[in-house]
């Protein structure tokens, strides 16, 4: 069976969404988007894969993704849980650094084998946080009672196995942390780094983390062509990146731009 991705139904003109449409996670339908916050979201063609052939559950009846007594929409009138928005920023910050370290490498050109290895060590590592961080999340929305189907959607995966793989004993580990739950048996540092994470101390350095939150938005952002795409942020925090926004711009112009 040949499926038509949105890219393709927009070239073809088979069929056109709203210019301003938003999918709906698992539903298959769109919300208008009506803020920034809502056009932040990347507008190029989604990648076709063998989960556009997956059949979708009628989510209307569903009740597998929320634990038992709780509603369909359970999760929908929840907040992001803080713990998780800082581990994110935490394990960013943390992936962002192995990549700048990779990128300098490239600066460093006498030594091609020295390249080789340095340039890979960072990747790796920075994969490996990716993995790490990654994995808890799924191990909390398991722990949630996320269905196995949202799981493997969102992880975009075919086979629970492949869910499987990101539930590490590490991933484990630093999700007892988080949470605050005991150490598990022969536990290492994650458990620890969780912990902090939570609480915002130790290994969590949180004003470099909202430092290099800063500097994306200020970076990635699409204002002031989009005059609402800071309005989703704390104050303090649009402070900083109305204030890198120019310092950005400067840099980034061209002598010819300059000269205009």
């Amino acid at each position: 069976m040949h499926v038509i991705t949105d890219c393709q139904r927009r070239v073809t003109g088979l069929a056109r969404k709203p210019n301003n449409a938003v999918p709906q996670p698992g539903t298959g339908q769109c919300r208008p988007a009506s803020s920034g916050r809502n056009r932040r979201v990347l507008r190029g063609c989604p990648r076709s894969s063998p989960l556009d052939r997956l059949p979708k559950p009628d989510v209307s009846t569903h009740t597998g993704d929320v634990p038992a007594g709780r509603d369909v929409d359970y999760f929908h009138k929840q907040p992001v849980p803080e713990a998780l928005t800082e581990l994110v920023r935490y394990h960013s910050h943390r992936i962002s650094k192995y990549l700048y370290f990779a990128m300098d490498e490239g600066h460093w050109r006498n030594d091609f084998a020295e390249w080789q290895a340095m340039t890979l060590y960072k990747l790796t590592d920075a994969m490996a946080q990716l993995r790490l961080m990654i994995g808890t999340i799924t191990a909390y929305l398991r722990d949630e009672g996320v269905d196995e189907y949202f799981l493997r959607r969102y992880l975009q995966v075919n086979e629970d196995r492949q869910v499987q793989e990101y539930l590490t004993p590490r991933a484990e580990e630093h999700l007892a942390g988080l949470t605050g739950k005991p150490e598990p048996e022969h536990t290492g540092v994650w458990h620890s780094v969780g912990s902090d994470i939570a609480a915002r101390t130790g290994w969590s350095a949180a004003d470099r983390h909202e430092a290099l939150e800063a500097a994306l938005h200020a970076h990635f952002c699409n204002y002031p062509d989009d005059a609402q795409a800071l309005d989703h942020l704390p104050s303090a925090l649009k402070e900083q990146v109305l204030t890198l926004i120019p310092l950005l711009r400067t840099v980034n112009t061209t002598p010819h731009e300059a000269a205009d």
